[in-house]
């Protein structure tokens, strides 16, 4: 066991997919800056290749990093996560620690998909089906765990409908929450950053499931360039000031993830750091909207579904920024009680340092109008995911599922 550092910095990287060469270019840009006695910078990465999965410590230029090599794994299996996890702690114990995740790559094959069906037999199903699942929304989802509840389901049409819940973060959300209940018992205390070098994950539903567990999350808003985040800058901040402020470091993050893709001339990107101790004044704000556009149901159906088409959404019209949306239901409601709940919204969601979104930063005009936090908001005819209710946000605030079904009751909105 090491002596305790001031950080563990341990980076999943689920990169069994098209993504590979990317996982070898940010092992790249960690070496740049490498583990230091105050900071380890550890890394799980489980390639396309036939290296199977390695466990690196990684140092300046890559000398003597390799820790341990696993037999391959399954890295959309939260129980690999889990492993990761024990083994960074239990060798490399620290003062605070970050979690990121990075992403299943370009999503599920099909050919994933089926020996996944097939282990489980699942019912009704034949092979053209998994061309179809992971051609949907089902192919962002990050654990195997949630494609085989959708697969559960008795026909084709209702895993086709399951699957269109906001890239599964409705089932994704549940068992990421899991993972980081496990993690904050394990060290005894919350986790201190979670980060999310992953699309779509800047989102309060699950922002709300990490909460109990997590101090602050960085995640964006819009899916995320190929390149993913650009550790060598985020690193060198971390390692040149090892005692920064948690709350300093996550809006470091933040800056560098924004100066690196403004360097490249990237546009349509996003990011932003959330404090998760503040996050039930925020959620009371979408409450009370919820509430107020159910008083005035079903007129307030037309507004709702104006206001989406004109604000900013996110994959596949299932994610919809909260302060876009809230103000243009300012602008065309014509309810002063939901005027003013929409404007309450917009406060509790504006950023800075003291508020529950301490950092957002955003390339592309599109986006000026985001607050970097998305909600759930699909429009009908889409159906509603049947999973949304299992959620700890919308146990906790019934209010906005209880509004979406009866905006998707409303009987004279024509899609």
């Amino acid at each position: 066991m090491e002596n305790e550092a001031k950080w563990t910095f341990m980076v999943y990287m689920a990169g069994d997919n098209n993504l590979s060469e990317a996982g070898d270019g940010d092992l790249e840009e960690m070496r740049q800056v490498g583990s230091t006695s105050d900071v380890n910078v550890l890394v799980e990465f489980d390639n396309a290749g036939n290296l199977g999965t390695r466990r690196y410590r990684i140092q300046s230029q890559g000398r003597n990093e390799l820790v341990e090599e696993l037999d391959e794994t399954d890295c959309g299996d939260p129980k690999v996560l889990d492993n990761f996890i024990s083994w960074a702690v239990e060798r490399y114990p620290a003062e605070r620690y970050a979690l990121i995740l990075w992403n299943h790559g370009g999503g599920w094959e099909p050919s994933e998909m089926d020996r996944i069906a097939r282990l489980m037999n699942a019912r009704s199903y034949n092979v053209r089906e998994a061309g179809t699942l992971s051609g949907s929304q089902m192919k962002k989802t990050l654990f195997s765990t949630s494609i085989k509840r959708i697969l559960a389901e008795d026909t084709p049409n209702m895993r086709a409908i399951c699957s269109d819940d906001g890239s599964g973060h409705s089932l994704d959300t549940i068992e990421l929450g899991n993972v980081l209940s496990r993690m904050s018992d394990m060290i005894g205390k919350p986790i201190d950053i979670l980060g999310m070098d992953a699309c779509l994950m800047s989102n309060l539903e699950v922002a709300y499931q990490a909460a109990p567990y997590v101090k602050y999350i960085v995640a964006s808003e819009e899916s995320e360039p190929g390149e993913g985040w650009p550790y060598q800058m985020l690193l060198n901040v971390l390692v040149r000031k090892p005692e920064i402020k948690t709350e300093e470091f996550s809006a470091e993050i933040v800056k560098a993830y924004i100066d690196y893709y403004e360097q490249a001339n990237e546009y349509g990107v996003t990011q932003s750091a959330f404090d998760l101790s503040k996050i039930e004044d925020p959620s009371r704000a979408v409450n009370e909207l919820a509430g107020a556009l159910m008083d005035r149901m079903p007129d307030a159906g037309i507004d709702i579904w104006n206001a989406q088409k004109r604000s900013m959404k996110f994959f596949y019209s299932t994610l919809w920024d909260l302060n876009h949306f809230s103000g243009e239901l300012i602008r065309l409601s014509s309810s002063q009680e939901v005027k003013d709940a929409a404007r309450n919204l917009q406060k509790a969601f504006k950023a800075g340092p003291d508020n529950f979104v301490i950092a957002e930063s955003h390339l592309g005009t599109s986006y000026n109008q985001c607050c970097g936090a998305s909600i759930y908001l699909i429009p009908p005819p889409h159906d509603i995911s049947k999973y949304y209710g299992d959620l700890e946000f919308a146990k906790s605030f019934p209010n906005w599922p209880a509004m979406l079904h009866q905006y998707h009751e409303t009987p004279y909105i024509v899609p």
